[in-house]
C-alpha cells in the first residue's frame, strides 16, 4: 500500500511534488525488470515535401501585464471548430488582482491579440492561478470544457461554460480527489443516432484506482445536458508496479472512434525525493473504443496478443522521472512524453509519439504510425528525435501530420531550448519550422516544471494551431519565423518594460501562441 499523500494548502509546486512523490514510492518498492529494449530508429530523409507556410507566433501576455515576470509555464490551447477566431489558452498564470478565480487566456480574433478572463474556480491569491489545467471546445456553439487540479485542495474538477468570453465563472460538473494531470478532449458526434451530442473525454492518472491500475479516462457522453454525468473508465487492464504514468491522452474521431494512450509502469528504481528515480520498465499502451466510449466494456476494442485490451506498441522502455529539472536537462524536469493523433479523413490512421531513455540523450522522442486502427504499428520510427521532450501531435484535413516538440541543444551556459514544428504528408519526409530558439539557463526556474510537462498542438482544416512556453527576451534571432509581442518590448535593446515604457522588466517564461497555414 502507498503511504497517504500529504496535502499542501500553499503552493502549486508543493502540491505537485508531494503527490508524485507518493506515487513513486509505490513503484520503487517493486523489483526492477530486465534492461529495457532499445528502439531501432529509422533514418529519415531531411528534404521538405511541403510548400511554404505562413507562420504567426504571438507572445500571449497582454500589454496591461507588461510588468509581470512570472513563470507562466505548462501551456494548453483550444480552438473553437465552429468559430476559429475564438481561441482559449491556459498556463500557470495567476489572477492579476489576486482574486479567487484563475484566468484563462482568450482571443476573439484568431490569436492575434489576447486578454485574461478569470473564470476558473481557484483559491484567493494562488500564484499559479490553478494547478494543472487543459481545455477543449466541443464545436457546438462556444461551449468550453476544462479539466483542472484546483488550487488549494488539489481536487480534480471537470468544468463547463457556454461562453468563455463572459465573466461568468465556469460550472463544476464533477469533483474528486487523488488524481493527476487531466487532459481534456471534446467533440460533437457527426454520425449515427447520437448526431449532435457533445462528448468529453478527460484523461488522468487516478490514484484511487484498484491494484495500481491508475490510467483513466473520464467520459461524459451527454456533456451538453444540464446534468452532464461523467463515468470513470480504468483503461489499464494489466498489473503495474503500483501506478501508471501521469500521462493519459484521449483523442476522438468524428466517426465515433476514440483512442487513448498511456505509459504502463512495470518497475522502477531510485528515490524520487532525491531526484534519482527511474522507470526501468514501462510499456506504451494504446486503447480504442469504436462506439464513442460506450463500448461494452468501454475502450476494449483493441486486443493485444496476450488477450488483454490495450495494444502494447512498445515494451520495456525506460526513462528518468524527475521531481526537479537540473542544469543538465535545461532546468526542465523529465518524466516521459506522450501524444496521440488520428487522421480526420480516416480513423484507422493513427500517429503515436512517446519518449524514452537512449544513450547520450536526456530523452528521445519516437513517432510511429498505424494504418489499421492501432492493431499494428510501423516496425521502425517515422521520426526519432534525441534530447527532446513535450511531444504534441496533430493531423490536418489533408492528412498532413504535425509534431510540436522542444529540443535541448548545447551545454552549460550555452544551452538552448529550440521549439520545432515538424510536418510530413507521407510520414517519411519531414520539414522543420523552428518557432523559437531561446536560452535554457535563464531565467532561473522558480518551480517545476520549467517549461511545462506538456505543450499542445491541434489542427482545424489545413491549419495547425499550437502553444509552447519559452524565455521571453525580445530578440528577433530567437524567433526565426517572426514573433509579435503585446507586452511592451524593445527588440533593438532586447529588453522588456513595464507599461510606462521605461522601467526594465527581467526576462521570464511566457506562453507563445502560433498558427501555421
Amino acid at each position: 500500500m502507498a503511504a497517504k499523500r500529504s496535502r499542501s494548502k500553499t503552493t502549486r509546486r508543493t502540491r505537485r511534488t508531494t503527490k508524485k512523490t507518493t506515487a513513486r514510492r509505490t513503484t520503487t518498492r517493486r523489483s526492477p525488470a530486465k534492461t529495457p529494449q532499445a528502439t531501432t530508429a529509422k533514418k529519415t530523409p531531411t528534404r521538405s515535401v511541403l510548400g511554404p507556410a505562413t507562420v504567426v507566433v504571438v507572445n500571449m501576455i497582454p500589454r496591461t501585464l507588461s510588468g509581470e515576470q512570472s513563470q507562466d509555464s505548462e501551456p494548453h490551447l483550444a480552438v473553437n471548430p465552429s468559430n476559429p477566431k475564438q481561441i482559449v489558452g491556459t498556463a500557470f498564470t495567476g489572477d492579476p488582482s489576486g482574486g479567487p478565480h484563475a484566468p484563462i487566456y482568450v482571443s476573439s480574433d484568431g490569436g492575434n491579440t489576447w486578454a485574461l478572463n478569470s473564470i476558473v474556480p481557484s483559491t484567493t491569491g494562488a500564484s499559479s492561478g490553478t494547478f494543472d489545467i487543459t481545455t477543449a471546445f466541443s464545436g457546438k456553439g462556444s461551449t468550453l470544457y476544462a479539466g483542472i487540479l484546483k488550487a488549494g485542495n488539489g481536487h480534480l474538477e471537470f468544468l463547463r461554460t457556454i461562453d468563455p468570453f463572459t465573466p461568468t465563472v465556469m460550472t463544476v460538473l464533477k469533483d474528486r480527489a487523488n488524481a493527476d494531470q487531466p487532459f481534456t478532449h471534446a467533440t460533437v458526434e457527426k454520425t449515427g443516432k447520437t448526431l449532435g451530442k457533445e462528448r468529453v473525454y478527460i484523461g488522468n492518472n487516478d490514484f484511487a484506482g484498484p491494484g495500481g491500475k491508475t490510467a483513466t479516462v473520464d467520459e461524459a457522453l451527454n456533456a451538453g445536458a444540464t446534468t452532464a454525468s461523467f463515468t470513470t473508465v480504468r483503461v489499464e487492464k494489466r498489473t503495474t508496479s503500483g501506478q501508471d504514468g501521469p500521462q493519459s491522452r484521449p483523442v476522438a474521431h468524428p466517426d465515433g472512434t476514440v483512442y487513448s494512450a498511456f505509459y504502463r509502469w512495470r518497475a522502477g528504481t531510485g528515490n524520487f525525493q532525491a531526484n534519482t528515480f527511474k522507470v526501468t520498465s514501462a510499456d506504451v499502451v494504446v486503447v480504442r473504443d469504436d462506439k464513442g466510449g460506450s463500448g461494452s466494456p468501454p475502450f476494449s476494442a483493441l486486443i493485444d496478443t496476450d488477450g488483454t485490451a490495450g495494444k502494447r506498441v512498445v515494451q520495456g522502455v525506460s526513462f528518468a522521472f524527475m521531481v526537479a529539472g537540473t542544469a543538465a536537462t535545461g532546468q526542465q524536469r523529465l518524466g516521459g512524453s506522450l501524444s496521440i493523433a488520428v487522421d480526420p479523413r480516416d480513423s484507422k490512421r493513427v500517429f503515436l509519439a512517446w519518449g524514452d531513455a537512449q544513450p547520450g540523450s536526456i530523452l528521445t522522442l519516437h513517432v510511429r504510425l498505424s494504418t489499421d486502427s492501432g492493431q499494428t504499428w510501423s516496425a521502425a520510427d517515422c521520426l526519432t528525435l534525441p534530447n527532446s521532450t513535450n511531444a504534441a501531435l496533430a493531423v490536418n484535413a489533408s492528412g498532413v501530420v504535425g509534431l510540436l516538440y522542444q529540443e535541448l541543444r548545447g551545454t552549460g551556459a550555452a544551452q538552448r531550448w529550440v521549439t520545432h514544428l515538424r510536418r510530413s504528408n507521407d510520414a517519411v519526409n519531414w520539414n522543420d519550422l523552428i518557432l523559437a530558439d531561446t536560452p535554457a539557463a535563464t531565467p532561473v526556474k522558480s518551480f517545476d516544471p520549467y517549461l511545462g510537462d506538456y505543450d499542445h498542438l491541434l489542427s482545424l482544416g489545413n491549419d495547425f494551431y499550437g502553444v509552447f512556453c519559452a524565455n521571453n527576451t525580445p530578440d528577433k534571432t530567437h524567433f526565426p519565423n517572426g514573433v509579435k509581442y503585446q507586452r511592451v518590448a524593445d527588440f533593438n535593446s532586447r529588453k522588456l518594460f513595464r507599461v510606462d515604457g521605461t522601467t526594465v522588466v527581467a526576462p521570464s517564461i511566457d506562453p507563445f501562441f502560433f498558427k501555421v497555414s
